[in-house]
């Protein structure tokens, strides 16, 4: 097993570009072509973002210290009892917001998706949401005395394998994005139980993407990174995806385990 260097090369899944009268994109209807005839892979530089200041306000995303009391990810009801309440106060402590909901997770294992079982690693440069977000939650604002000014939303984003070797995550700098790149996805079937649908941006390739991640990350720290903010005209987001560390051999590393929380954010 090789040393992870502090900048690497590795492919990420883009989006190809529309053609003239092709029909908006959609997800979760019917089963993922293997091949994927709609997206490109292309190479780009990855850095390693440790001992850099970034931060939720400029690039869009930050890496906090949180020691969580979950002992156990793959148990839904010990997951909503302990771990919401703890990223509710986490993000509400990050960003000041007047009230914090915490209404999903999705846990991933890369072995268990193997097999068909599980989620496992996103390969695919994306965000969670886009400025049509406020219609997904009409009826949670609607069950709300104020209308906030503000809402934004923030993924909090742990892994809990043995190693943090396997399938890292990568984030760009939402400085770096621009909104013609961005394609506007539907995507059904979303979260759990019968699930429900979401607009989401699939993006277009662009030399002016600058990725970062977070080499070796373990179960006490969360990445978070904003998917949506109502008070950016236009909403810039933090792109992210799954890659394969080339410095690894498929194989070699414990398989990715992770949980994923989204929390929204009101402000008044």
């Amino acid at each position: 097993m090789q040393t992870t260097t502090s900048t690497l090369s590795a492919e990420f899944f883009y989006r190809k570009p529309l053609l003239v009268g092709e029909p908006k994109p959609v997800f979760g209807l019917a089963p993922s072509d293997p091949d994927r005839p709609d997206q490109e892979g292309r190479f780009k530089t990855v850095k390693d973002a440790r001992g850099q200041n970034h931060s939720l306000s400029e690039a869009g995303f930050v890496l906090l210290e949180h020691e969580t009391a979950v002992s156990d990810f793959y148990n839904d009801d010990h997951v909503a009892e302990i771990y919401y309440p703890e990223m509710q106060a986490l993000a509400q402590q990050q960003t000041g917001a007047d009230k914090v909901f915490v209404m999903s997770h999705i846990t991933r294992n890369e072995a268990d998706a193997a097999l068909g079982k599980r989620l496992g690693a996103h390969r695919l440069v994306h965000n969670d949401f886009t400025p049509n977000f406020e219609t997904t939650i009409a009826p949670l604002l609607e069950s709300i005395e104020q209308t906030p000014s503000r809402i934004a939303v923030y993924n909090l984003w742990r892994r809990f394998d043995a190693d943090g070797l396997d399938a890292p995550f990568a984030v760009c700098d939402s400085r770096s994005v621009a909104v013609p790149e961005l394609v506007p996805t539907d995507l059904h079937n979303y979260g759990s139980g019968e699930g429900f649908a979401v607009e989401i941006y699939q993006s277009c390739y662009s030399e002016q993407h600058q990725w970062y991640f977070y080499p070796k990350m373990m179960r006490h720290e969360v990445l978070m990174f904003k998917t949506y903010d109502s008070a950016e005209r236009p909403f810039l987001p933090t792109l992210h995806s799954a890659f394969d560390d080339p410095n690894y051999e498929a194989g070699s590393a414990a398989p990715r385990e992770s949980v994923e929380a989204r929390a929204i954010c009101l402000f008044f």
